[in-house]
């Protein structure tokens, strides 16, 4: 995959899903991603990490994606992070 796949893959998880991803080594299998989803409304952070997971079982099981980083917010959260 690469990160406009894993992007949009991402953004599917709900309506207002919003990401920002980054392979990490430039081999596409090692990404870095940011998601800003209102999905995570009333979830503990390794909810929210196990619905984006949730995504890719069938690529992490293959190797194909080996390691996805994650930073999530609730759209509320990440506005008030970025100020």
């Amino acid at each position: 995959m690469n990160p406009d796949q894993v992007k949009e893959r991402i953004e599917t998880l709900a309506p207002g899903t919003q990401a920002q991803v980054m392979d990490m080594t430039g081999t596409q299998d090692h990404y870095q991603a940011v998601v800003v989803s209102p999905a995570f409304e009333g979830k503990v952070i390794m909810q929210q990490h196990r619905l984006v997971f949730a995504l890719f079982k069938t690529e992490v099981d293959s190797g194909e994606v080996h390691a996805l980083t994650l930073k999530t917010f609730t759209p509320e959260g990440y506005a008030k992070l970025s100020g």
